[in-house]
């Protein structure tokens, strides 16, 4: 790690190291929004005192001496930027910006003016500031100096007396005070001064550097022994003078026996490290440092960067690696970056022999980014179709069931009648869908996050646009329904007069839906249009028809009956869809009523396999590690009677 232990080294005298951005949460005054500047005041640092966590280190108390003097202001009054949840990645990040010469010290406390955006699409979060639904404040800070007191018994203290306030940020919810959150891996040179110096008493005069690795040792053997219940093993070797590469060995080996003889009737655990170390112990959470560490450089905005994480930001893949690596016990020392990559992504069978965490490590990022895509991208057939789940790849019938028979009118002395009830099927079954991704190790020598992040991600869009071409086709397509006649057809009576959206087709569809019978042939529906359903090529005509009609006395009703009508836009009904050889029609409109009402288009997917689902293996056709993507998916319409078609033609 580039930054330098704050524990270990106690000198007074001042030196120099690297240090990362920090972050500290404050709150909105939502009260003092000004409506005619557009501006609000916010507590940016009061310098509590807070518990961190420093990887190497372990846990250190900092606070910040909040005064004019400590305090370097000139970034924020000359307008420092106010942004969405520290991201600086983009221009669209920014939402405001500090007033300039606002930002100021009283009694205690960072205190500023903020400018909110007026841009139209900040709107959302600027409208939630203002009334107080976002209160939390994080500031993003470099420290030039930092003071650090030893204390016998307690955490060391860091007083930090002179920083500087970089960037201001409205953040949904507080960071964890215990984590250093760096920003972008970038590091600033920091004064460091350590008081209350203590010289050992063996030593008068040790080097400063062997009692600070010496400490690093007994230190994370200490840790190691304690988390795998193994005191005496741990205190053994901190007295022989072992090294924390052997003693990690050691470690492992006394942990398999123990297992061996917890298990002996297989006679080898079934258990792997992670197993047999509790899920807290120090390779784990280096594992999952390195994760969030890559998953935050992929994006930022998406995933949090948890503790520890901030170890390993700066890092390549290829150090990532070796990190993992080493954290089983192998030496990489002697190792070409080829043979490093190699070792790596080795995954041997047998539980406490695997060499390392790297490529589960790898095949979690690919899944969480792809998972993030696939749930992020678009499907505007969403709000009229239902979810389902079958079993398996077998023919599915859905039945339905007719409605009652009508009453019959009983005569005095007269007998009741017997009824029945009919019924419809539809039927359709779901099938498999999928590719391979492969993650290699010449994208992890190459330092190449598109493996990881754009590749994943083109991947689950294209699972979202799987699903979506799987239920446009059942209107584009007008598949032949259980009664042997096609989806939208004359004798279904929803099929319209073709004609340009405005008020002669929609009071057709409304007629026409509304007067549907049920499976008896008798039982009005009384359906209501929820929908109107329209190419890319038809939107603005549709929303501009839905609009014009204000709300006045004599068009109030109609006002009220457009309004409820909710317009859908979908491409595929202006191209087509190839996966199935459809073609589009950029003229041609629909309709569809709630899905609450009746049964519209139904989504099936596999039991215990809801959406995009991943799988992953040592690779064979790849040098490295593959991740099968797989989707199991398929779509029914299962009542006309909702739907309506106009078959315009422009």
């Amino acid at each position: 790690m580039p930054v330098r232990s704050h524990r270990l080294h106690v000198d007074p005298t001042p030196e120099t190291i690297d240090l990362p951005v920090q972050r500290r949460n404050a709150a909105v005054r939502a009260a003092s929004y000004s409506e005619t500047e557009n501006t609000i005041e916010i507590v940016w640092t009061t310098g509590a005192k807070v518990r961190r966590v420093s990887w190497l280190d372990g846990a250190y108390d900092e606070e910040l001496e909040v005064t004019p003097e400590a305090v370097r202001l000139e970034r924020l009054n000359a307008g420092a930027p106010f942004l969405n949840t520290h991201a600086s990645y983009d221009l669209a990040d920014v939402i405001g910006s500090v007033v300039p010469g606002s930002a100021r010290i009283e009694r205690g406390k960072g205190i500023a003016s903020i400018l909110l955006s007026d841009a139209p699409s900040d709107a959302s979060i600027v409208s939630k500031i203002k009334s107080g639904v976002i209160k939390n404040i994080s500031v993003g800070y470099r420290a030039h100096k930092v003071e650090i007191t030893e204390r016998d018994g307690n955490v060391p203290l860091n007083r930090v007396v002179d920083w500087e306030p970089l960037e201001i940020s409205a953040v949904p919810i507080p960071a964890d005070p215990g984590a250093q959150v760096r920003s972008g891996g970038e590091l600033f040179p920091a004064a460091i001064v350590h008081k209350e110096a203590k010289v050992p008493a063996p030593n008068p005069n040790p080097a400063p550097a062997a009692v600070e690795a010496e400490r690093v040792r007994n230190d994370i053997i200490s840790d190691l022994a304690t988390r795998t219940g193994q005191v005496a093993l741990g205190n053994e070797h901190i007295a022989s003078g072992t090294t924390v590469e052997e003693f990690r060995r050691v470690l492992v080996e006394r942990l398999a026996e123990d297992q061996e003889r917890s298990f002996p009737s297989n006679g080898a655990s079934q258990l792997g490290v992670s197993h047999a170390i509790s899920d807290d112990n120090l390779a784990t959470r280096r594992a999952k440092a390195i994760e969030s560490a890559l998953l935050h450089r992929v994006s930022p905005n998406e995933f949090r960067l948890e503790a520890g994480g901030e170890a390993f930001m700066s890092m390549p893949l290829l150090e990532m690696a070796r990190a993992a690596v080493e954290g089983r016990g192998v030496r990489t020392t002697a190792m070409s970056r080829m043979q490093l990559a190699n070792e790596a992504l080795a995954q041997r069978s047998g539980g406490l022999h695997s060499t390392s965490d790297f490529p589960t490590i790898l095949s979690n990022v690919a899944n969480k980014t792809l998972r993030a895509a696939y749930e992020a991208a678009p499907q505007t057939f969403r709000p009229f179709t239902r979810e389902t789940t079958v079993p398996d790849f077998k023919e599915v019938t859905r039945a339905s069931i007719s409605e009652a028979p009508q009453f019959e009118k009983v005569n005095e002395q007269g007998e009741f009648k017997r009824g029945s009830m009919s019924e419809g099927a539809e039927k359709y079954k779901i099938a498999t869908f999928g590719k391979i991704i492969g993650l290699t190790r010449q994208a992890i020598i190459n330092d190449d996050l598109s493996a990881f992040d754009r590749i994943p991600r083109a991947y689950g869009v294209q699972a979202a646009q799987l699903e979506s071409d799987v239920v446009w086709a059942q209107l584009l397509g007008n598949p032949t329904m259980g009664d042997n006649t096609a989806l939208f057809h004359a004798n279904h009576g929803n099929l319209l007069t073709a004609g340009a959206v405005g008020a002669t087709t929609v009071s057709e569809a409304r007629l026409k839906m509304g007067l549907q019978k049920g499976l008896d042939g008798k039982t009005v529906l009384n359906l209501t249009p929820a929908f109107l359903i329209v190419p890319k090529a038809l939107e603005i005509a549709a929303l501009q028809f839905i609009s014009m009609i204000a709300p006045t006395k004599q068009a109030e009703a109609v006002a009220q009956v457009l309004q409820a009508l909710t317009v859908i836009a979908e491409p595929r009904l202006d191209l087509g869809i190839d996966r199935y050889n459809i073609a589009g029609d950029p003229n041609a409109f629909y309709f569809a009523a709630s899905p609450a009402t009746v049964d519209l288009v139904e989504l099936a997917y596999l039991e215990g396999a809801r959406g995009v689902y991943t799988e992953t293996r040592q690779g064979f056709d790849v040098d490295g590690v593959e991740i099968k993507v797989r989707l199991d998916v398929g779509a029914k319409v299962i009542d006309w009677r909702g739907f309506s078609k106009n078959p315009y033609t422009g």
